[in-house]
């Protein structure tokens, strides 16, 4: 391993920021899909559960997993975006930047470092979501999901790694940026964009919506997304990625 990947990895070990967002991505998003869950199956006419009754797709785990693909859709891109943010941000912010250019490192070769670690990291943290949702499915009564609802569980793991990919611009905004200001800037313009291109039906050709489009599968009122547009979203991550480590290579010291 290189003295970058060395830095880096400590540096993610060590964050609060990343150990925080670790622990909300893999266990909130599924505590919440059973909490409206739940809240459905009760029935009743107080708000909660009338929320939750249109937002999911049906019950038991179809209805469990419907409701996460919705909730980790956002949650996903935003906490993995928060991190990606903070990592680059905080070179700004923390005023370590100049040390970068003194090091004896090459600059593109810590930002190249930076996002593969950024992108390990998100996929291990996708993972580990998609583990707690199935224990907690079946730790609450779910029962063993049936084929199609195996498949649907394949289709939120897709989901997740994806989410984490769409999340790594956002270091191009904060590079450009010089800081976290600019990198959560981007951050909800992408998370804005993306509902609203799902409320105009165009979900399944924006990048940043794709994958949740696809992954709701054939649910009342979304479009069906054929598996190869969702090659969309490494092509996207891969171009963002190659420009800001091109942006790193040039950028001067400010």
């Amino acid at each position: 391993m290189s003295p970058a990947y060395d830095v880096e990895v400590l540096k993610l070990r060590r964050s609060r920021v990343v150990l925080v967002a670790t622990l909300a991505l893999a266990l909130v998003p599924a505590a919440m899909a059973r909490g409206f869950l739940a809240a459905a199956e009760r029935g009743g006419n107080d708000p909660a559960t009338l929320k939750a009754q249109a937002m999911l797709p049906g019950d038991g785990w179809t209805g469990y997993l419907g409701g996460l693909v919705q909730i980790y859709a956002t949650a996903g891109v935003l906490g993995v975006g928060i991190v990606v943010g903070w990592c680059f941000g905080r070179e700004y912010a923390d005023r370590t930047v100049v040390s970068l250019y003194a090091s004896a490192t090459p600059r593109y070769a810590v930002t190249r470092a930076k996002l593969v670690l950024l992108t390990l990291w998100a996929t291990g943290v996708g993972l580990a979501a998609v583990s707690f949702t199935g224990l907690l499915g079946l730790a609450t009564g779910l029962g063993m999901p049936s084929d199609g609802e195996r498949q649907t569980v394949a289709r939120v793991l897709v989901l997740a790694v994806m989410s984490g990919l769409l999340a790594l611009p956002v270091a191009l905004a904060a590079s450009i940026g010089r800081g976290y200001l600019a990198a959560v800037g981007a951050l909800l313009v992408l998370v804005v964009l993306a509902q609203v291109a799902t409320i105009v039906s165009a979900g399944g050709w924006w990048p940043w919506s794709v994958p949740a489009v696809w992954a709701m599968g054939d649910q009342a009122g979304m479009p069906a997304v054929p598996p190869a547009r969702l090659l969309v979203v490494p092509a996207v991550a891969l171009a963002a990625s190659a420009v800001t480590v091109r942006w790193w290579r040039h950028a001067e010291v400010v």
